[in-house]
């Protein structure tokens, strides 16, 4: 429950009563549902003024101070599982009831509006009324902490039992959230997924990385198969030419430097040592263009690497500084990231029993997920 001033009432109507071109800076607002919104209590009537006519019919002795509080508001709902058992109808009729259960107890004449909202996550309603008791403003008096625990203990009883709904354990410690801290979780949340779906990007980059190092590993091991053998044949030609006895006597002389001092003999050592040259050139030739093409391979095997670290070293930095949003990205896709973590570690560091809760969330979500499409794809062909 929020309480209300004068100059606060108009962004909350605007905030309840938008339609389609209301500029929503929830991003859980889906704009293109915002028109199956409907009212339970609709008073076609702006909240100012409304309560300007209420405060008139009251006739009090005194115009209310400006700090006065003209307006309660309560937002009221349950968890998506509630929801996910209860038709489209069957949800109109929990809402009118919380609806008519306030009336009857506040004064249906000091109800302002009530409208449930369908286009976010979960179906809820916004109940606003005026704190009126005996013929005056008394917020204090009706909403204090007493009057608001043992409201929620009534209403229990009035309306949540009827449909299956547990209290809240009484004299909880837990702290309630407002309406700005419910949207801004929401947001939060929001953005976690949208880290998720990053990392789920990081990890296909990945995995096309160790492909290409794997295929540069291959093509590495290939090409040095190709050096053995090329160095084999060479060895295998030397030794061919090397058992025609002349040729290579006149090649061994010719390389220890014994010049031949007859005409054959030179012309031996001549053809000999230019034949030899003329292969040990094309040999180089092959060499060289083998050398250049190892050596862009090793770049090129070197930056993938590179790229391969950098990734490990993002994964590793996103699951220490951001451990819950990690968390929730390894319980989405445990088998991808499994691999990465050392296998005496958690996935993040977290007691046990958050993980766990992180764990129920995302099987949660998961869940509703399938029951939203299946809903939406269900409206979709009754159309």
């Amino acid at each position: 429950m929020e309480k209300y001033h004068k100059t606060d009432i108009y962004p909350v109507e605007k905030e309840n009563e938008r339609d389609e071109n209301y500029e929503a800076t929830n991003p859980q607002i889906a704009s293109e549902i915002t028109r199956y919104n409907y009212h339970t209590l609709d008073r076609k009537c702006p909240y100012t003024k409304f309560i300007n006519k209420r405060i008139d019919e009251l006739n009090l002795p005194t115009k209310p101070r400006k700090d006065a509080v003209l307006m309660a508001s309560f937002v009221i709902g349950s968890d998506g599982e509630f929801f996910k058992g209860l038709t489209p109808k069957e949800q109109s009729a929990f809402f009118t009831d919380c609806t008519r259960y306030f009336a009857d107890k506040y004064g249906e004449e000091n109800m302002i509006s009530a409208i449930v909202h369908v286009d976010e996550t979960t179906p809820h309603m916004h109940l606003n009324l005026m704190p009126i008791k005996n013929g005056r403003l008394c917020c204090k008096d009706l909403f204090n902490r007493t009057e608001l625990t043992k409201l929620q203990t009534d209403f229990h009883e009035a309306v949540g039992k009827r449909w299956g709904l547990e209290r809240g354990k009484e004299g909880s410690s837990a702290k309630h959230l407002s309406t700005a801290e419910f949207k801004a979780e929401k947001i939060v949340l929001n953005a976690c997924n949208e880290a998720e779906s990053i990392t789920e990007s990081a990890q296909a980059e990945l995995k096309q990385i160790n492909k290409a190092v794997e295929k540069a590993e291959t093509h590495f091991d290939d090409t040095v198969k190709q050096i053995h053998n090329a160095k084999a044949e060479r060895d295998k030609i030397v030794a061919e030419r090397d058992s025609e006895a002349d040729y290579s006597q006149a090649l061994e002389q010719a390389k220890n430097g014994e010049i031949a001092h007859s005409k054959s003999g030179m012309k031996a050592q001549i053809v000999a040592l230019t034949v030899e040259n003329k292969s040990l050139s094309e040999e180089n030739a092959i060499l060289l263009k083998d050398n250049d093409y190892l050596f862009e391979s090793y770049k090129k095997e070197k930056r993938t690497h590179k790229n391969y670290d950098k990734a490990l070293s993002a994964i590793s930095l996103f699951r220490t500084q951001e451990p819950e949003a990690f968390a929730r990205v390894f319980f989405r896709a445990t088998s991808i990231l499994q691999p990465l973590i050392p296998a005496d570690e958690q996935p993040a560091s977290l007691p046990r029993n958050r993980l766990q809760e992180i764990e129920d969330e995302i099987r949660k979500e998961q869940e509703q997920n399938t029951y939203e499409a299946k809903k939406n794809s269900s409206d979709k062909g009754g159309k």
